[in-house]
């Protein structure tokens, strides 16, 4: 065999040794279609799971447990963080398999996999720690989809006084709902079965609404407003069904998607302003 051919042999070799690397690369990276088992325990929100032959770091997403591993060696864990990480654990062995969902971004800068983990009983990790009271609500864009739903979660263990919220220190000013329209003139209210949500500004001032967002917590769909000024004692409706005639309605805008509200199902709403403070909610209870 000459030269030339030998090197030809060679540079095809390590081409199809290339293509191969490539797909087994591509093989290990994670699906929210398989289950991984489980290999190592963290923190309350952080655990490895064994992902062929490897293994792969995965961060809860959305939310955030109390430190008890700090970069300072001097730093006693934070309260509430011993209990988090023995939950998880204790959880997480029962399930010993798990299986994830992810968001926009799927990694952090520390290259740990963001997701919500499903555990075999069918509950969800990330879920049944805010519900505990042993996890706060951590959102970071561009991943944003479960922000409303989990925050939700979130104020009903405040509600509650589940884990660390049992010590009112933990409950800023800005964690407390308004909820009462005569607190901040806003009403709202939700015809369901109409597909309807009507906001009533009930003060003699108008309302700037530019930049506030109506929020579907049980679908997690949002509503956004452009520029518009609620005047006083007036009121607003947004439509989301499918036959909505605006064409000559002033006071009704379209959602741009139909069948937004559970029937079957509570579905409260929300309203928030532009610096994303809770402004009114419609409980649907």
């Amino acid at each position: 065999m000459n030269r030339n051919m030998l090197q030809l042999f060679i540079f095809f070799g390590l081409l199809l040794s290339g293509c191969t690397a490539a797909v087994n690369n591509a093989g290990n990276a994670l699906r929210d279609t398989e289950w991984y088992s489980v290999s190592n325990y963290i923190d309350g929100d952080t655990f490895k799971i064994q992902n062929g032959d490897s293994t792969s770091t995965i961060r809860l997403l959305y939310v955030d447990t109390p430190e008890t591993n700090h970069s300072d060696s001097n730093a006693d864990p934070e309260p509430y963080g011993a209990e988090a990480s023995d939950f998880v654990k204790q959880l997480l062995q029962e399930s010993g398999e798990v299986k994830l969902t992810f968001d926009v971004e799927p990694t952090d800068r520390y290259d740990r996999n963001l997701a919500v983990v499903e555990l075999r009983n069918g509950k969800i990790l990330n879920e049944v720690l805010l519900e505990e009271g042993l996890a706060k609500v951590l959102i970071v864009e561009p991943n944003v989809k479960m922000e409303n739903i989990y925050k939700q979660l979130e104020q009903k263990a405040k509600q509650q006084k589940r884990g660390m919220w049992q010590d009112a220190a933990n409950i800023s000013n800005s964690d407390v709902r308004i909820e009462k329209s005569l607190t901040t003139g806003i009403r709202l209210e939700v015809d369901k079965a109409a597909e309807l949500v009507t906001i009533t500004n009930t003060t003699d001032e108008p309302i700037v609404m530019t930049g506030w967002k109506l929020v579907s917590v049980r679908g997690n769909q949002t509503y956004p407003f452009g520029k518009y000024v609620l005047e006083a004692h007036s009121e607003i409706m947004i439509s989301s069904a499918d036959d909505a005639d605006l064409t000559k309605s002033k006071n009704k805008l379209d959602w741009g998607a139909v069948n937004i509200w559970n029937n079957q199902d509570t579905d409260p709403a929300e309203l928030y302003n532009s610096a994303n403070e809770l402004v009114a909610i419609w409980e649907d209870e």
